[in-house]
């Protein structure tokens, strides 16, 4: 691998910008899915007015399968931003991979 100063200033920004999300925040991988269900209680407004009961889930893969996690209200803001804070991870990476292939072309070339 080359030496860092003869890296692109993009490409070593998003590095840095890299490493500094995966040393200072959590991520986590998921999709957050917003469900409306009822809760089985023939009492509850759910199954009398038809109400469902909304809530935020984290969608994530298990191995093979998909599984769903329901997030308590006080969490919400804080899962959404590990998701959101891995989106931005997954987006930085792609980046460099970008410019890495560019870099192999051009030495190919």
């Amino acid at each position: 691998m080359k030496h860092r100063g003869k890296l692109t200033q993009k490409d070593r920004q998003a590095r840095s910008q890299l490493t500094k999300l995966v040393h200072s925040k959590r991520l986590l991988c998921g999709s957050l899915v917003t469900m409306a269900r009822v809760c089985g209680n023939p009492r509850c407004k759910c199954a009398t007015k038809g109400q469902k009961h909304v809530s935020l889930y984290l969608s994530i893969r298990d191995g093979k399968k998909r599984k769903m996690i329901c997030i308590p209200k006080k969490w919400e803001d804080t899962i959404t931003q590990w998701v959101e804070n891995y989106k931005q991870a997954n987006e930085l990476m792609a980046e460099i991979s970008t410019h890495s292939l560019k870099r192999f072309m051009e030495d190919e070339g």
